[in-house]
């Protein structure tokens, strides 16, 4: 859940950077900090479009102050103690996510920003994160289920012949049809051992 007050955070190391603040925006020390469309720091997600930035290491209150009145310092690199709910040991080496300025998921949802690795399991609210400000945000998209298919293999067709012109249309034959979907599968399955190496 959100926060209203200054938070203690573990810090292990890491390196900082600067931001003007939001107009009417308060930051709190040790909460997650974004970058929205006009390139000022805020304390929201804006629905997984805004960009995870950091980590702040003290309060920025510009409630009173226009666009970049002050600015906030951030970590930006570090291992932090974060928290959130449902952790589990199994959660190590896997993505996390911000869903407000304090709350952290392990599961894609679509409010949430990644923010970084979890590299340590704590508690079942509390995780070690290695965080990685990506300065993007909505691109991640949770991927579909890996299609399965009823028919076997058998011998590959990739030479695909033209498609039929007459109804129903579609491919010449049934091995081209088969073919065509395991190569679908297999794009799917080295795509995502392709991001879990990338993680």
């Amino acid at each position: 859940m959100a926060v209203t007050a200054n938070q203690l955070i573990k810090k292990q190391d890491g390196d900082t950077r600067s931001y003007p603040v939001e107009e009417s925006t308060r930051i709190y020390q040790g909460t997650l900090v974004y970058v929205n469309a006009a390139g000022y720091a805020c304390d929201v997600t804006a629905t997984g479009v805004n960009a995870f930035v950091g980590i702040a290491v003290a309060e920025a209150n510009n409630t009173s102050g226009a666009d970049g009145a002050i600015n906030v310092e951030v970590w930006t690199e570090g291992d932090f103690e974060l928290t959130g709910t449902g952790f589990a040991q199994t959660d190590v080496g896997m993505p996390i996510y911000g869903d407000d300025n304090y709350a952290t998921v392990v599961s894609l949802g679509a409010t949430s920003v990644r923010i970084g690795t979890v590299v340590k399991y704590v508690s079942s609210t509390k995780h070690i994160v290695s965080i990685k400000p990506s300065g993007v945000g909505a691109l991640e998209v949770a991927p579909l289920t890996t299609i399965t298919i009823a028919d076997a293999a058998g011998t590959p067709d990739y030479a695909l012949s033209a498609l039929t012109t007459s109804s129903p249309y579609g491919l010449a034959t049934a091995a081209e049809a088969i073919t065509l979907l395991y190569v679908i599968k297999n794009l799917q399955q080295r795509v995502l051992d392709l991001e879990a190496r990338l993680k």
